[in-house]
């Protein structure tokens, strides 16, 4: 309250009017003390002067106050721009902040995207797919033996026929190595290359037994009825009784008995009667084939 009324505009009129009114007293006092009445001439002036003091040093007081106000309004002025400075600071290290944090979120939706995408394409997803497709070749791989095995064990099953004892000892030794094969087939304990080359080697021993029991039959016979026969079972046995099968057959004997490979005279003869036999069972042949009809 005493604040208020210090720095208002009463002070100024107060210490104004209490200056003029001693002044007035004093001069009064002073030049007209005969005529004033005897109460106001027994009073000093000087209670004047104590006012106007007084209200001089509430005025005084009224302008440090207000000299205190104005410096402390240009420090809070200060503080202020100060804050301000600061606040545009901050808002700009937040706006700064928001771009990092949408550079951010974009980088995370992209390295999202990549994570899907090698979890899609992830080595144990790729070896899932390799072990499956592994599996199916090796079925196939197993599967195919396995059509070549039943084959040979029906081509062997043809040679069953055969009267030479001998010969049907070898035959049943190669039946055996077939269940062999078909056996280790099924354990998996060999590759499917050694597996392989034990069957193309069957395979050519049993080409080697029809040819032997082929000659056997050429040997045992002088009709060429019976070696037309025995030269068309050669080639049914081997899988085949087409005109073409039939011509490579005949290649077959014709190169194969050819009198020129062999040395000795004896085998020369030998190979001669055979190589003519040849001719004679392929000529016949093609006169059945003319004959029908």
């Amino acid at each position: 309250m005493l604040y208020r009324f210090i720095t208002s505009g009463y002070t100024d009129a107060v210490a104004y009017i209490s200056a003029l009114c001693a002044a007035l007293w004093i001069y009064a006092a002073w030049q007209y003390a005969p005529l004033m009445p005897g109460y106001l001439a027994a009073v000093t002036p000087l209670y004047g002067v104590v006012v106007a003091s007084f209200s001089g040093a509430l005025l005084i007081c009224k302008y440090i106050c207000l000299d205190g106000n104005s410096e402390r309004v240009s420090i809070l002025t200060a503080e202020k721009s100060m804050l301000e400075a600061v606040i545009q600071g901050r808002d700009l290290t937040l706006a700064e902040l928001k771009q990092k944090s949408a550079a951010l979120n974009a980088e995370i939706s992209q390295l999202q995207s990549k994570i899907v995408l090698m979890e899609e394409n992830s080595p144990d997803k790729q070896l899932s797919e390799l072990r499956a497709k592994l599996r199916s070749a090796e079925e196939d791989k197993k599967s195919a033996l396995s059509v070549l095995v039943k084959s040979l064990q029906g081509r062997i099953t043809l040679l069953m026929t055969i009267q030479d004892p001998q010969l049907l000892f070898a035959v049943d030794v190669l039946r055996q190595e077939v269940e062999l094969v078909e056996n280790e087939l099924k354990r998996g304990d060999l590759t499917y290359y050694e597996l392989c080359l034990k069957m193309v080697d069957i395979s050519a021993k049993i080409v080697e037994l029809n040819e032997i029991s082929l000659l056997s039959s050429f040997e045992q016979t002088d009709k060429p009825e019976s070696v037309a026969e025995t030269w068309l079972h050669f080639i049914s046995t081997n899988d085949s009784s087409s005109p073409a099968a039939v011509e490579r057959a005949f290649k077959f004997f014709k190169v194969a008995f050819h009198p020129d490979k062999f040395a000795s005279e004896a085998q020369k003869v030998e190979a001669t009667r055979y190589f003519q036999q040849s001719i004679n069972a392929h000529n016949l042949v093609k006169r059945m084939e003319n004959a029908v009809p």
